[in-house]
């Protein structure tokens, strides 16, 4: 049986973590120096996923682009942009079909069937919306660590970095986009069974012929 609450905190749920998705895509604040570590200060310098960023202590801040649109970047970053663009795709698909299944909407009503489906299908879409965005924080974070404990970075002076604020941003997305594909699934799931059966019990069936055991000449 479809429950048409579950649907409405489903699909707002994986509405907010879709809008979280976005942001931690666009946020330039992958990773941030680490100014304890540097003898200057008063400069920051970022990195996101399209742009680089440096911050003035005087209030100035410049951002450039990389060289290179995805040939040639690091790895981390590539697989990153990959996945976060993934995610989001996959979630405005998601939020497309919730809005056309859920049971509080007039498109398909003669069809409860289909609508159900669509919202289990949209469910599963953010779910993997969900793992994509967790994929692409967690590898960038394993890479800024990696590089953070790297002796030979602060042996030669160079730039250490440590985690940004969108890397936080799209882990709580991550969470918010699982469990409202879960809930959306959970609301949806059991219909097709719950048809099933009702077509079983009101099945029709003839009464068979009976068969007299007289003989007649």
């Amino acid at each position: 049986m479809v429950n048409g609450a579950l649907q409405v905190c489903g699909f707002v749920v994986t509405v907010i973590g879709w809008i979280m998705a976005v942001i931690t895509c666009a946020l330039p604040v992958w990773r941030k120096n680490d100014l304890e570590g540097e003898v200057i200060e008063a400069i920051m310098r970022t990195t996101g996923l399209w742009v680089q960023c440096t911050y003035q202590a005087t209030g100035h801040w410049t951002c450039n682009d990389y060289d290179s649109f995805f040939l040639g970047l690091p790895v981390p970053l590539q697989g990153a942009r990959a996945m976060t663009c993934l995610a989001i795709a996959l979630g405005f698909i998601g939020i497309i079909l919730s809005t056309l299944g859920l049971n509080c909407t007039t498109v398909g009503a003669d069809n409860p069937r289909m609508k159900a489906r669509l919202v289990v299908i949209s469910g599963v879409l953010h779910l993997v919306s969900g793992v994509a965005v967790g994929i692409a924080v967690s590898w960038f974070a394993a890479n800024v660590l990696n590089d953070y404990n790297n002796p030979l970075t602060s042996s030669t002076g160079g730039v250490r970095y440590v985690y940004g604020d969108a890397l936080f941003v799209g882990w709580v997305g991550m969470v918010i986009l699982v469990l409202g594909g879960a809930l959306m699934c959970c609301s949806s799931w059991s219909v097709d069974d719950d048809e099933d059966d009702r077509r079983t019990a009101y099945a029709y069936n003839p009464p068979k012929p009976k068969h007299s055991g007289a003989e007649y000449i």
